[in-house]
């Protein structure tokens, strides 16, 4: 059971380290310098974490609407994310997430690579993912709109058969595996950049879409069920 609090607000310096556990308010505020903050089986209307270079750790299941920063190296790993809007940015650091389950998630790194192991947002919802020099790998359940950069890196996305999508995958290379069927599948080569679209499952093409961009990496679009995405994670 979550204890009831009005409110956190709660500043760290040096290497000194966070941890909220168990409660549920209205708002949390945690900034640290070079501490690790914890956030386990936390509820609250507004999260927000600030760190210059500690890790962010999120146990359990985190709930409300989050804002997460972290600077340096430093980096964020998520067990669970619930919410109706999550916005994570790292600069040279891993931003990995077991689950979100989100209507509107914004996820940004500079340099670092980004993990997602199960997106799951509402039909109207939208994911956005991007990163400048790192990779991004992703396991898509149910999407509304999901858009995903990579400017130097490469993508990997990962959806199950049953998936309903309109696809635009656009990179150096672009490998489709044979496993996953695409219906009215067209390829286009121009200035070295090869775009593929097609449909999965006779998706509208403005309700449900995959846009993947990666133009100096390969985005590579696969069959996985949820099962094997859960071993995947661990």
């Amino acid at each position: 059971m979550l204890a009831p609090c009005s409110g956190l607000d709660i500043k760290s310096s040096g290497s000194g380290c966070v941890k909220v556990q168990s409660i549920e308010g209205d708002n949390c505020k945690i900034e640290t310098e070079h501490g690790t903050s914890i956030l386990q089986s936390v509820k609250g209307q507004k999260l927000h974490v600030q760190t210059k270079g500690g890790k962010v750790i999120c146990l359990g299941t985190v709930y409300g609407n989050i804002d997460i920063h972290a600077s340096d190296k430093s980096a964020v790993t998520i067990d669970k994310l619930q919410g109706s809007s999550v916005t994570v940015s790292t600069e040279d650091g891993l931003l990995k997430a077991k689950y979100l389950y989100t209507e509107s998630s914004f996820l940004s790194s500079a340099a670092g690579d980004i993990t997602l192991g199960s997106v799951h947002d509402s039909s109207s919802g939208c994911l956005k993912a991007s990163t400048n020099q790192g990779a991004i790998d992703v396991y898509v359940s149910q999407l509304g709109k999901v858009e995903l950069k990579s400017h130097k890196g490469s993508i990997i996305v990962k959806v199950p058969s049953s998936l309903q999508a309109h696809l635009q995958l656009s990179g150096k290379e672009v490998d489709v595996n044979s496993e996953v069927h695409v219906q009215e599948m067209a390829e286009v080569r121009k200035d070295d950049v090869v775009t593929v679209t097609g449909l999965m499952n006779q998706a509208s093409k403005r309700e449900k879409w995959i846009k993947a961009d990666a133009p100096k990496g390969t985005v590579s679009f696969r069959r996985q069920s949820w099962f094997q995405s859960l071993k995947l994670q661990d």
